[in-house]
């Protein structure tokens, strides 16, 4: 009986251990001194050194009529990658939501961004604040988001 047991665990070590390896990744290329193995992921997207100035004047429209304002928050970063609002603010009121740094190029990232960033821009725009609930299943993005979100309603006046 114990000869019998010890040759089921021997096997079943041997098949979980055969499958391990099958299932892992390729071997690591050899590597230069100093170089670090690629872990696939693109890094995130910096914020483009392009971006509107928050201390600038508001811009008029072509009538005088509105003052115009483009503003970022600040680049949140979390252990899911680096996250931005830009609010575009018309007379004082929000009138776009962008979100020009979001996450990481990582299959799950983007999924999880697909679904909440709408529900975070609708939000945004209908209480026309940072004071918002967070999306269910965006455990990372959500709080990142209304954290950026914060600042730059704070930086607007609003």
């Amino acid at each position: 009986m114990r000869t019998s047991r010890a040759v089921m665990v021997g096997g079943a070590s041997a098949v979980i251990l055969t499958a391990g390896w099958a299932a892992a990744p390729s071997p690591l290329e050899e590597l230069s001194p100093g170089e670090e193995p690629s872990t696939g992921e693109e890094p995130a997207a910096a914020p483009t050194e392009d971006a509107p100035d928050n201390d600038a004047a508001p811009d008029d429209d072509a009538t005088g009529d509105s003052a115009e304002q483009t503003i970022d928050g600040p680049v949140v970063t979390n252990i899911r990658g680096d996250y931005q609002v830009r609010l575009h603010v018309v007379d004082g009121e929000v009138v776009d939501v962008e979100f020009p740094v979001a996450g990481t190029e990582a299959a799950e990232s983007r999924r999880v961004n697909g679904m909440a960033l709408p529900v975070l821009e609708e939000r945004f725009l209908e209480a026309q604040s940072a004071d918002v609930e967070y999306v269910s299943g965006a455990s990372y993005t959500s709080p990142a988001m209304v954290e950026s979100a914060q600042a730059a309603f704070d930086d607007a006046g609003l």
